[in-house]
């Protein structure tokens, strides 16, 4: 099956915008103009390049028939566009010796955390059919798998000009083989479908169908062309990612240097905060280390002076110091008996006989005592206090609370 386009070195446009992905409709909306393209950095003067652009030129889509452009399908268990990359050029260094080689991965299904897809390997020097970030190239024979659907997307497209033979064998819609021949006596479309013909054989698969693009004669482009591209497109969306452009090369490279940048920087924070985390982590260690220290000291400095045959918790040291001293002073209990404590409060009672208070509890150990009572009035609370302090070296109300229909309930705190 071929379609004829006039003798052109470009074929223009459409009315689309590149900022998104393209929709296979706005390619039915295409508007064509002929235009010629120079490639500068080749050794030939020029190279036949078909070009699908907006009037402005700004956003286009160059089909270029490159020469050195050959494909491979991929499967890696990883889908991260950066590592696949990374592998592919792993894959190719022992190559790269014959010259460089820049490569173009893409993807066309996802499975799990894997991914599989084909790439395209380039020659530099084929990078520059085209210029400006909005503009996007495709081997000349990628947009036209539609035209395979009868065999259900199995065969080949080729696209022929006055210099050029190039093809893509397809099977099942994905293409496995990219070939391009200059255009002879002995290299023609027929020769090309014999070479498919042999090597499908000796695969033991169907070549399927064909399609040709003619673009070296001078009729008028075929109206049915940009139909052609849009049902493609929407066979085959993943048609729109591709770009075999220098500028999608070195965009792809400023990302990846972006990226890798900020990962430097990353890695280079989280260290510091790993660093700092540990910095203060030891110094936190080493505080705790002083702080038990300085408690194991301060306990064995206390044995060693209030009570070196003690053993065991000390529950509460100011009583243990205060016993101490009054034995090392001969201050102890044997003034203040029980019988003692008891004859005192009796003869200081006596004074508030009739002014309404009692006396509910009373706590007595070697350094005093304690009393908890009721009182109709402060005052009487107060007065109660102060009859202490001929005998106590300490008399302390630590605590009153008012309580309706009861009076003040009080804490008395004596020690001699």
């Amino acid at each position: 099956m071929k379609i004829s386009i006039s003798g052109i070195k470009e074929i223009l446009s459409r009315k689309i915008n590149f900022s998104g992905k393209t929709s296979s409709d706005a390619y039915r909306e295409m508007e064509y103009r002929r235009v010629i393209t120079v490639n500068d950095n080749s050794e030939e003067p020029q190279r036949a390049v078909k070009l699908i652009s907006d009037g402005t030129g700004k956003s286009s889509i160059t089909l270029s028939p490159m020469k050195s452009l050959s494909l491979e399908d991929f499967s890696f268990p990883f889908s991260n566009t950066t590592k696949i990359s990374e592998a592919l050029k792993l894959q190719v260094m022992p190559f790269t010796q014959a010259g460089e080689v820049e490569i173009f991965p893409v993807i066309l299904n996802r499975s799990g955390r894997g991914a599989n897809g084909i790439v395209w390997y380039v020659s530099p020097e084929e990078l520059d059919v085209s210029s400006g970030s909005s503009n996007k190239v495709w081997p000349a024979p990628l947009p036209f798998i539609s035209q395979l659907e009868e065999n259900d997307g199995n065969g080949v497209t080729m696209w022929t000009d006055e210099e050029n033979i190039c093809s893509i064998l397809w099977q099942s819609r994905k293409p496995v083989m990219y070939r391009w021949r200059k255009l002879s006596d002995d290299k023609s479309p027929s020769r090309e479908l014999e070479f498919y013909d042999s090597y499908c054989k000796s695969l033991e698969i169907e070549r399927g169908g064909n399609f040709i693009v003619n673009a070296s004669n001078g009729e008028d482009v075929n109206e049915d062309f940009g139909e052609v591209v849009a049902e493609s497109i929407e066979i085959c969306p993943w048609i729109g990612d591709i770009n075999l452009s220098r500028s999608a090369l070195e965009g792809a490279r400023d990302l990846e240097r972006t990226v890798r940048t900020l990962t430097r920087v990353a890695l280079w924070l989280l260290a510091a905060g790993v660093l700092m985390l540990g910095a203060e982590t030891l110094k936190y260690i080493r505080n705790s280390e002083k702080k038990l220290a300085v408690y194991s000291r301060s306990e064995e400095y206390y044995r060693k002076t209030f009570d070196p045959e003690r053993r065991g918790r000390i529950s509460n040291p100011v009583t243990l110091a205060r016993d101490r001293i009054a034995s090392l002073t001969g201050k102890g209990d044997e003034r203040h008996t029980i019988d003692e404590v008891l004859s005192e409060l009796g003869e200081i009672f006596k004074g508030f006989k009739d002014a309404g208070m009692t006396i509910d509890i009373i706590r007595y150990n070697s350094e005093g005592i304690d009393c908890n009572g009721t009182a109709p009035d402060m005052t009487t609370v107060l007065n109660f206090r102060k009859s202490w302090e001929s005998s106590a070296s300490l008399a302390q109300v630590d605590n009153t609370q008012f309580v309706a229909g009861i009076g003040y309930r009080f804490d008395l705190r004596v020690r001699w």
